[in-house]
């Protein structure tokens, strides 16, 4: 371990401590955790007993706690790990133990910046009478007062030491070994469409059970739940011919269904934060009755009734079944012989991909459907760019300009259904309150106003025009 007092700002210190941890790691019979990057684990020493869930969140990890010393999961952490599960038992798969010196680097006010955790592991079976494998490992996590800059020096700082970055995700996986289907034959060859098709499938497939505890535990994760879901059915329709077309109908259903219950929450949540914005940019003479109250309470009833449906769906067992559909998509996708072909060959699809976009948002003219899926031709090309991006360079310039389209795109149809909203939620207003029903025919008129700006905008559309921006462009 190299010194560490290069890390300390002004006026801060240094302190270190030596903690051994006993863990005890709980997973299903199929490694239905496991196998999306999820750990939970029971801890037992000290200040630091209690269990312990570790969701991963992009390069970081989420952590969820409880100090219950009791032998069974917590109520709380058995809610959020219950769809990942998907039916199946918990139970004991190993245990880990480790002796930490813990260097925990303070700011002046004496608040956590960066912790270096100089671990020796021991791991064995979950009876704990032996320990089959021992290693090393170091771990910086960053914190409350740390900022991403402290963290990379302290990386360059280890490394410069000679330590070398980890190729395995957790302790649990260290411990037990790759699991058997990382030891099969990769589900498509190196430098192959298949692989480029397998890697974009299976992050999406993290996303979506990482966030399925992300909705169990309150995070505001639906959008990003929900364009997980686009990208995931877009890959299935795009690359079509790689992928076993029966598998692909299967999962393409189930994913509609969860997507749809997902849109009726996040629509109602977008709506409601669009008009809110509209009534506060009217001048305050055009502003009359009780709007902005009666918008509010609508679509908060609507979006509370909505995540009902959604919390209910997510109990049963046709979720289960997606659950397993999503593992089983990522570590073993049902590809046919076009998943061979060379990886540069999906510049072909993104091409077809395009022609298609480009031929919906000709023929749409004014049509409001049209427009509608034009966009949504948009979002396909600009998902299979993305999937071909690692293949070649040039797909970033084309999901940048679908991107924008897409966006266009999505203003115009927030307009159309905001007007659409405004005009059913007035009708009683017209008859009760004539100063709403003024207020009302403003922003109907005002949506309706911008609808047709952005159509007669795409008649010469140009990829690089500015426009308005959205809050839900992935």
């Amino acid at each position: 371990m190299p010194p560490l007092v290069g890390l300390v700002p002004d006026g801060g210190r240094l302190e270190q401590e030596m903690r051994r941890l006993d863990n005890t790691y709980f997973d299903t019979p199929g490694a239905g955790l496991r196998l999306f990057g999820v750990t939970l684990r029971r801890r037992v020493r000290g200040s630091q007993t209690g269990w312990q869930l570790k969701v991963p969140n992009g390069t970081a990890r989420t952590e969820f706690q409880s100090g219950s010393p009791t032998k069974a999961l917590p109520p709380a952490l058995a809610k959020a790990v219950m769809g990942l599960r998907a039916g199946d038992r918990l139970g004991p798969v190993a245990v880990v133990t480790t002796t930490r010196t813990a260097s925990r680097v303070l700011n002046a006010d004496g608040e956590l910046v960066v912790e270096i955790a100089d671990d020796q592991v021991a791991s064995g079976p979950p009876d704990g009478e032996s320990m089959l494998h021992s290693w090393r490992e170091v771990e910086v996590e960053l914190g409350p007062a740390g900022k991403k800059k402290d963290l990379k020096q302290a990386g360059k700082l280890l490394q410069a030491a000679g330590a070398t970055p980890s190729t395995i995700r957790t302790k649990l996986d260290r411990a037990l070994g790759l699991m058997s289907t990382d030891r099969q034959e990769p589900a498509a060859k190196a430098g192959t469409v298949g692989e480029l098709v397998a890697a974009y499938v299976a992050a999406q497939c993290d996303v979506l059970a990482s966030n399925d505890i992300g909705l169990r535990t309150g995070a505001r994760v639906v959008h990003q739940t929900r364009v997980a879901a686009r990208r995931l059915r877009s890959t299935l329709r795009v690359f079509g011919d790689v992928i076993d077309a029966a598998a692909a109908d299967e999962l393409n259903n189930e994913l509609a269904w969860y997507a749809e219950l997902l849109g009726q929450v996040r629509d109602r949540e977008v709506l409601n934060t669009r008009l809110t914005n509209l009534i506060a940019d009217l001048p305050p003479e055009q502003v009359r009755g009780p709007v902005e109250a009666e918008i509010t309470k609508t679509l908060a009833k609507e979006r509370d009734d909505a995540a009902q449906r959604l919390n209910a769906a997510m109990h049963t067992r046709r979720y289960q079944h997606l659950v397993q559909l999503l593992g089983r998509w990522k570590t073993t996708p049902p590809f046919r012989a076009a998943a061979a072909r060379q990886d540069k060959t999906a510049a072909k699809y993104v091409k077809q991909a395009k022609e298609k976009a480009d031929k919906r948002l000709r023929k749409a003219d004014d049509d409001v459907e049209l427009l509608h899926r034009a966009r949504k031709a948009e979002k396909r090309l600009r998902y299979a760019a993305e999937l071909a991006e690692p293949a070649d360079k040039r797909m970033k310039r084309i999901a940048r300009k679908a991107k924008d389209l897409q966006t266009l795109l999505g203003e115009h149809q927030d307009a159309v259904v905001a007007a659409n909203f405004l005009a059913a939620i007035s009708a009683p207003a017209d008859g009760e309150n004539g100063e709403s029903g003024f207020t009302y025919g403003v922003l109907v008129a005002n949506e309706l106003n911008r609808a047709a700006e952005i159509r007669e905008s795409l008649r010469n559309w140009q990829p690089n025009r500015p426009h308005a921006r959205r809050n839900d462009t992935p």
